[in-house]
């Protein structure tokens, strides 16, 4: 790839990012809606070729093949429910995202605190990120919910950020 597309490359991905970070900060709740509609779709076809891989697949016998179709039933209906009332979804989406999240931090900081003895050097920066992200993860479990909600925020503001930093780079080089 030359440097002329690559350049051309950065300038398009730069305004894209502009506009999906504005609109995910300006309407989050349409886009949250979006993303929960792209979830559900992915969720019918795969439950779609579930059933298809479980119908076709010579190996699978009998229970397995009980289970596979079943499991792909369960992801259509999944699938489905998400498109009956799309409001539940963003907002199961922004609950999940924040519960997902608060359980990762609470396991980096827990991960953190137990090797930091370990370490000779920055122990009391690791401490100090490791006790951060424990209390970051707790009160995203806490209030999911917010939490979800101002995590798709800043994914909005760091669209925008990265966006306007490529535009940068286009017009510079």
């Amino acid at each position: 790839m030359s440097s002329h597309s690559l350049r051309y490359f950065m300038g398009i991905d730069g305004l894209l990012a502009i506009v999906f970070g504005l609109l995910v900060v300006i309407l989050p709740t349409d886009t949250a809606a979006i993303a929960a509609a792209i979830i559900g779709v992915m969720m019918v076809a795969s439950g779609l070729f579930k059933i298809v891989h479980a119908i076709k697949n010579t190996a699978l016998t009998g229970w397995n093949r009980t289970g596979a179709s079943l499991l792909g039933f369960i992801y259509i209906l999944a699938g489905l429910i998400i498109f009956i009332n799309m409001h539940i979804a963003s907002v199961s989406l922004f609950m999940v995202v924040g519960l997902m999240v608060g359980i990762a931090w609470l396991f980096e900081g827990v991960i953190q605190l137990s090797v930091v003895s370990r370490l000779a050097d920055h122990q009391a920066w690791l401490t100090f990120s490791a006790v951060l992200h424990i209390v970051a993860g707790i009160l995203l479990m806490a209030s999911p919910l917010f939490g979800g909600a101002l995590l798709w925020m800043w994914l909005g503001v760091s669209l925008i950020v990265l966006g306007v930093y490529r535009l940068l780079m286009f017009f510079r080089f």
